[in-house]
């Protein structure tokens, strides 16, 4: 038999070294690390914090951050790795840590693409619907100021009939009333020239009646005459009486 050298202090503790009343079995350790990984694999993955358009592009530069702090940790826990005896389920449970760190990383960085994403179509959307809306107001303006146009015209147009009728209703007035001024013209002629011949069958008559008539009315013309006169030296007598009035009672005001 060959024997076997005496392990150095600085190599790792070899598989012959492990008594079993000391350690479990080998099998039972192989079992424990390869069960390890699969409870990492199974943790959730925490939901990505609350993001919005104010810190979208800060939450990226976290994920970024998250996603190469992961690679470093996994370089070193590959480093590590390398060094042990039993390296099983040590690379799968560096691998998970690092999957589920850029998992939680590329969950924060679409998460953040999306709300700047939303933001942009909701401006977009805003942008759209205040042009819609001009649009509208443009063309109900457009509208309003057609029928309005099309209510003034007509306005207009009725007012012109009016007139147009008014006037027409004046010019048959004026032609009627001068049909008729001259039927009375006419009539006044004719009755005129029968009052002629009246009167020149009837002139020593209407003479003696014109000479009497002339009398009459100069009699009442001295009458209305000196009516006036008497009402001048009336309202002359009245006035001097409210002027002596007057200028007592100013004296009688004077003396109180």
């Amino acid at each position: 038999m060959i024997a076997r050298p005496w392990p150095s202090r600085r190599e790792p503790a070899k598989l012959h070294a492990v008594t079993p009343s000391r350690f479990p079995s080998t099998t039972a350790l192989i079992i424990a690390l390869l069960l390890a990984p699969t409870g990492l694999a199974a943790q959730a993955i925490s939901p990505p914090p609350s993001i919005t358009m104010e810190n979208a592009a800060a939450e990226r530069v976290r994920a970024k951050d998250i996603r190469d702090a992961a690679e470093r940790r996994f370089q070193a826990d590959k480093a590590d790795c390398n060094t042990r005896l039993i390296a099983i389920g040590c690379m799968t449970a560096a691998q998970e840590r690092r999957a589920e760190a850029v998992r939680e990383a590329e969950a924060i960085r679409k998460e953040s693409h999306r709300v700047e994403r939303e933001a942009r179509q909701a401006r977009i959307a805003e942008k759209e619907a205040k042009r819609t809306a001009r649009e509208e107001e443009d063309e109900s303006g457009h509208a309003t100021a057609a029928a309005s146009h099309r209510e003034k015209e007509a306005r207009r147009a009725a007012e012109r009939e009016r007139r147009q009728a008014e006037e027409q209703a004046k010019l048959e007035s004026r032609r009627g009333k001068l049909a008729a001024e001259r039927e009375a013209k006419l009539r006044k002629i004719e009755e005129n020239r029968r009052e002629d011949a009246r009167r020149a069958a009837a002139a020593p008559e209407n003479a003696r009646k014109r000479v009497e008539r002339e009398r009459k009315h100069a009699e009442k013309a001295r009458k209305i005459d000196q009516r006036q006169r008497d009402y001048a030296e009336k309202l002359k007598r009245r006035e001097a009486e409210n002027a002596a009035e007057e200028a007592r009672r100013a004296t009688a005001a004077a003396k109180q």
